[in-house]
């Protein structure tokens, strides 16, 4: 590769992944916390309502965190479907922060401007440049 075909990461593509970092780090402890707690629950014999959504939450909490860490790891070394999947993925935050907003809970408000920040920095031209570099 000559120096002129490289493409360097843009800068702002760094702060995406500090935050993508901090995603997978909070998805799959609260997923791991969630799905700890019904197993507790269980094993003492308590069982309340909504236990399979609880559960279904737990484990998809998880599975994003996991599909986060592997996009991270391909937008370090780029893969022209990452973007989008953490695009979409992003979109599951804003309805979820929108659900958190209507059931009271202001903080979902935060990470909706996260989410909008990330979608925004993965919609500029130069980072699409940088996912298009090695497809």
């Amino acid at each position: 590769m000559t120096q002129k075909n490289r493409v360097t990461m843009p800068g702002r593509l760094v702060g995406v992944l500090v935050v993508l970092g901090i995603q997978v780090l909070a998805n799959g402890f609260l997923g791991w916390l969630l799905i700890d707690q019904l197993d507790d629950d269980a094993r003492h014999g308590r069982s309340a309502d909504g236990t399979g959504a609880f559960s279904f939450f737990g484990y998809l909490s998880l599975v994003l965190a996991v599909v986060l860490l592997v996009c991270g790891v391909l937008t370090v070394r780029p893969r022209p479907w990452a973007r989008p999947v953490i695009i979409g993925i992003e979109g599951i935050a804003i309805v979820s922060g929108v659900v958190n907003i209507v059931n009271g809970a202001v903080a979902g408000f935060i990470g909706i401007l996260i989410a909008v920040i990330v979608i925004g920095v993965l919609l500029r031209d130069d980072v699409r440049e940088w996912y298009r570099a090695r497809s």
